[in-house]
């Protein structure tokens, strides 16, 4: 037994020598017919390594930067008050420390001209010792202490160039900031620790923190927050701090962090969108793998008279598999390393583009998990779509080699080579899953991918047995068409698969970007409020809305009390330590804008529990949201902590509803219980509506949003207006650049489809070269022969344009209503320019194939024949 098995080893590594002495004696004679083959996988790898490399270089701008984007190496925020003496103490003997308050604010123009005389402004106000990390620029250059300092009796201020541009004002204009002016004495250029072109309400404005208090803005219960930043001494590690810090101040407000995790809501985007353009790419690899199989059948067929050889001079099935295999090998070496070298580069070559359009600075790396990543896609890619068609060539027949022509043995292949193809799909799977970092959009694109490939195929044979069930056309070249589509062996199937992947991908995303432009520009405008309005103080809530009535044009209007507050404990576990859902990390992320109310709020339906009565004078409870419940775990009956202005309040979660956040309304994730909150300092939040007008020619606001504004700003300068409009603008703004990314992205995808459809189309029309003769001589001119192969085509295209675009409205709705919780409606524009690309792209690539098969002479073939 011992014997025989030792006998089988020798006979294998025997085999596997020859094998590999005859692969590199057939890798002399060059790549003819694996262009293709190259091009695809290297596409494919450079798409999934440049994605997965610009990742990895946010990643490092955003750790390299991280105490420049905070401000420090240790910031603490409270919102709403000032931290006491002792806990800043504590934070002044690790460092220098320095302060600042941020807050939304109205700016009224007292120079300078322009229609728009008010408009709302992020505000700063900064100490001296402000900043601790970087350098602030401004225009003129000058230091910023001096641009805020007091002269004749009057602070300084530095604004946006995006607030003199709207308020029409120059340097050297005096502003008004609540009760206070300001005269403008620079521009600001650049703040190190503004992380500036994606997210923001208002242009920033700066000012000193010791002229804040003229300015009348800071109220019992106004929406501000006050942030120290610590720059550690040498010596002084954050971590130890931070927890000092909690261990000296148990029950506290205020959010103590560190540089590390300068911006969390930042590095989920990132994460958020690196795992969608991955898997764009990814799609684009996977398409490409069809351009693998394709170029493996198409070269074992040209060689099958060789191997038949091969077969005959004494080599078995297992040498002629491993000489196919490991040649095919070597050529998804150089395509991986290839696309591995372009992914790599990427990074480096679009660093200096992105330096205006990203928040963070991007730092080109070589990311060895990157190209491990893209390398172990490449491979499993490459061995998952090239074993089926490899194994043929173990089972070619000596005999080919007395056939006129040689030809793939059918048959399925064996299990070893379906066990080993089916363990590169779960490989590849489980990495497509693990790149996205959300379990459910990779499940759901693996998912998508697999049925649209079933689908596919499936649409490719349905239309070759469909045309049998319908009688041939009259006209005799249109007949010849669909009786070529009729025929055994014909590439229809192929070229279904091969366009309808691509077109999927593309349309699904085209629906995608549709759907959400038509959010932004249409629906969200139709139901949304005119504006926002902020810091109404208690005493002002009356005279606001008789102020807001009196306007015309205004049809409701809608106001809430306003606390901020952040989530402390959940179940008695601090918040920090609980199994959250990441789809809800936001809830726990900083101070929350909290409510009480004696009635459920509007745009909002109870699904689970009981809301309290209307005279309910009991314990507090809370209504909460119920997917944030769901990401916590809460369930009713449970009790969450909240901290509300350094006082802890227990709460029992009694009702649980589900909130249409787009409706834009006001709206919380915890509605409290009439008394909760009783004793603390609020403010007032509202929304107000207004008829709707025909659009202005020159895109100005309505005329009641115009008089809105006039009326509120000029009753009461404290209170922020928020105008949604502009707001929508911003998001559309944010919407354009990532719709941008995923397009760069999804290029890829269009080459490969257009690179598997050319390579499909080309050996389809290269075995048609015998059926091409016939027809010459049977006195058929090129035009007709043009029109026949054209018209078999363009059916063929449209096919797969009317698959493609199925299946592709199928993802995108699922992605839209699933993923992103918006409503779904269907785009005909995306739609018909999927049709029309498909039955395009196939109708141009096979011209050129066309006139080169009709240029070919009848005679060698005739004479061969």
């Amino acid at each position: 037994m011992a014997r025989q098995k030792n006998g089988g080893t020798v006979e294998l590594v025997k085999d596997m020598l020859l094998a590999a002495r005859l692969a590199r004696r057939e890798l002399r004679g060059g790549f003819a017919g694996m262009r293709v083959f190259l091009a695809c996988l290297a596409l494919g790898v450079a798409a999934v390594c440049g994605v997965q490399s610009l990742a990895a270089g946010f990643s490092a701008g955003l750790a390299a930067d991280a105490a420049l984007l905070m401000g420090g190496d240790v910031e603490v925020t409270s919102p709403g008050m000032p931290l006491d003496a002792a806990p800043l103490a504590g934070l002044a003997a690790a460092g220098r420390v320095s302060g600042i308050v941020t807050m939304r604010a109205m700016v009224t123009a007292e120079s300078g001209g322009g229609a728009m005389r008010r408009g709302l402004v992020s505000l700063r106000a900064v100490d001296a010792a402000y900043p601790l990390a970087g350098r602030v620029i401004l225009s003129p250059d000058m230091p910023l202490a001096e641009a805020l300092a007091d002269v004749d009796g009057l602070p300084g201020a530095v604004a946006a160039p995006e607030l003199l541009s709207r308020l029409s004002l120059a340097v050297g204009d005096t502003v008004r900031l609540g009760r206070a002016a300001y005269v403008i004495r620079a521009v600001l250029v650049q703040e190190p620790d503004r992380m500036t072109g994606f997210w923001g309400f208002g242009p920033r404005f700066v000012i000193s923190e010791k002229s804040l208090e003229a300015t009348g803005l800071v109220q019992p219960g106004s929406l501000l927050r006050y942030a120290y930043r610590v720059s550690l001494s040498p010596g002084r590690d954050p971590k130890t701090l931070a927890a000092d810090m909690e261990r000296a101040f148990p029950g506290h407000s205020w959010r103590i962090r560190q540089a590390s995790e300068a911006s969390p809501g930042l590095s989920g985007f990132f994460e958020r969108l690196t795992g969608i353009m991955g898997l764009v790419g990814l799609s684009a690899l996977l398409l490409g793998g069809l351009g693998v199989a394709g170029a493996v059948r198409g070269q074992i067929n040209a060689r099958a008279a060789s191997l038949a050889a091969m077969r005959c001079v004494g080599a078995s099935g297992r040498v002629l598999f491993a000489v196919c295999l490991l040649q095919i090998l070597f050529l998804a070496a150089l395509g991986i390393g290839l696309g591995l070298a372009v992914g790599a580069g990427a990074p480096f070559a679009v660093a200096p583009l992105l330096g205006e359009v990203t928040p963070v600075r991007m730092v080109p790396v070589l990311s060895p998990g990157a190209l491990a990543t893209a390398a172990a896609f490449g491979l499993l890619t490459t061995l998952f779509f090239s074993l089926p068609p490899l194994s043929a060539a173990g089972r070619i027949s000596p005999l080919t080699l007395f056939r006129g022509y040689g030809e793939l043995p059918s048959g399925r292949p064996g299990w070893g080579v379906l066990a080993v193809t089916a363990a590169c799909g779960l490989g590849i799977a489980a990495l497509a899953v693990g790149i996205t970092g959300d379990r459910r959009l990779g499940l759901g694109f693996v998912g998508a991918a697999v049925l649209s490939a079933v689908v596919l195929r499936g649409a490719g044979w349905l239309l070759m047995r469909g045309l049998h069930l319908f009688p041939l056309p009259r006209h005799p070249l249109l007949a010849l068409a669909v009786s070529g589509l009729r025929r055994p062996g014909n590439a229809a199937a192929g070229v279904v698969a091969a366009l309808g992947l691509g077109l999927t991908a593309l349309s699904a995303m085209a629906l995608v970007d549709a759907n959400f432009r038509d959010l932004v520009t249409r629906e969200l405008p139709e139901k949304a409020p005119a504006y926002f309005f902020i810091d109404i103080q208690p005493h002002q809530l009356a005279a606001f809305e008789e102020t807001v009535r009196a306007v015309p044009g205004v049809t409701a209007a809608q106001t809430a009390p306003n606390l901020r507050g952040r989530i402390v404990k959940v179940r008695g576990m601090a918040a920090e330590a609980a199994n959250i859902d990441p789809d809800t990390a936001w809830v726990a992320r900083g101070d929350r804008g909290m409510t009480f109310s004696r009635t459920p709020p509007e745009n909002s339906t109870l699904v689970a529990g009981a809301f309290w009565p209307p005279d309910y004078a009991g314990p507090p409870q809370a209504s909460m949201d119920a997917e944030a419940a769901a990401g916590y775990g809460v369930r009713l009956g449970d009790t969450v902590t909240i901290s509300v202005q350094g006082r802890e309040i227990d709460v029992t979660v009694t009702s649980l509803r589900r909130i249409n956040w787009l409706s834009l309304g006001i709206n919380y994730v915890f509605v409290l219980s009439p008394g909760s909150l009783d004793g603390l300092p609020l403010t007032y939040l509202a929304t107000v509506h207004t008829a709707p007008e025909p659009p202005r020619p020159d895109g100005a606001p309505k005329a009641a949003d115009e008089a809105l504004f006039a009326a509120v700003s000029a009753a009461f300068p404290n209170v922020t207006a928020v105008s949604v409009g502009e707001t929508l603008a911003d998001i559309t703004a944010i919407a354009e650049k990532i719709a941008l990314a995923v397009t760069a992205s999804a290029l890829a995808t269009l080459v490969a489809g257009i690179l598997v459809l050319a390579q499909t189309l080309g050996g389809a029309l290269a075995a048609r070269g015998r059926e091409a003769v016939i027809f010459k001589v049977c006195g058929a001119t090129r035009g007709d022969m043009l029109t026949m192969l054209v018209a078999e085509h363009a059916v063929t295209g449209a096919a797969a344009g009317l698959v493609a675009l199925v299946l592709g409205t199928a993802c995108a709705a699922l992605f839209v209503v699933g993923y992103m919780k918006m409503t779904w409606s269907f785009a005909a524009g995306p739609a018909l320019l999927t049709i029309a690309l498909a039955a395009g792209l196939t109708v141009l690539l096979s011209l050129g194939g066309t006139v080169r098969l009709l240029g070919k002479k009848a005679w060698p073939y005739l004479r061969n024949e």
